[in-house]
């Protein structure tokens, strides 16, 4: 077979050179889908261990959490509270939880998995008022100061529907058929 060429083994296999927009596309799409999977993976782990998040919106635990703080609480008895622990109990006459500091805490006569908590912020001169009576608190694990008012700002309905349309700009460039070069 005179003048035909086969391909050599160096031939093989060789992709033809990628054009940038290939390249940003992938790691546009590489980074998107990382940051994806991280939601759903920490999604699946706060329904897993029963964690929940605790915007601290006043500063009355500052300095230890200060106003925009993220607090990562976890659902425990009242029984298992100690004096020093950082608790978020409901508020009597509110839809907003209190998050404190527990100063004392008491046993209810004729229910023996309540407690009775008598909290304090760190930024208080007094005690609260009126002690909470709770069977359950969420003790704080952890917390982190302006994590709180991240998390508010990304989960607004103005940066829901912005990410909901960049996914959407993003899932059509990637399928969006690519420009085929005149060999």
């Amino acid at each position: 077979m005179r003048g035909s060429t086969a391909p050599t083994s160096s031939d093989e296999g060789t992709a033809p050179p990628r054009r940038p927009a290939d390249r940003v596309r992938t790691v546009v799409l590489t980074v998107a889908g990382a940051v994806g999977l991280t939601c759903v993976l920490a999604w699946a782990a706060v329904a897993i261990t029963g964690l929940s998040f605790v915007v601290v919106t006043t500063g009355s635990m500052a300095p230890t959490i200060p106003a925009g703080g993220l607090a990562i609480t976890h659902r425990v008895p009242a029984a298992e509270v100690a004096d020093g622990d950082v608790v978020t109990v409901p508020r009597a006459g509110s839809s907003l939880p209190v998050t404190h500091r527990v100063v004392a805490v008491d046993r209810v006569p004729g229910d023996s998995a309540a407690r009775s908590l008598t909290l304090r912020g760190d930024d208080n001169a007094s005690d609260d008022r009126d002690p909470y009576v709770v069977r359950h608190v969420g003790l704080v694990l952890a917390h982190a100061p302006g994590l709180g008012s991240a998390l508010v700002a990304v989960t607004s309905a103005p940066a829901r529907g912005l990410a909901v349309a960049v996914v959407g700009v993003l899932v059509a460039w990637a399928f969006w058929p690519a420009r085929r070069e005149d060999s």
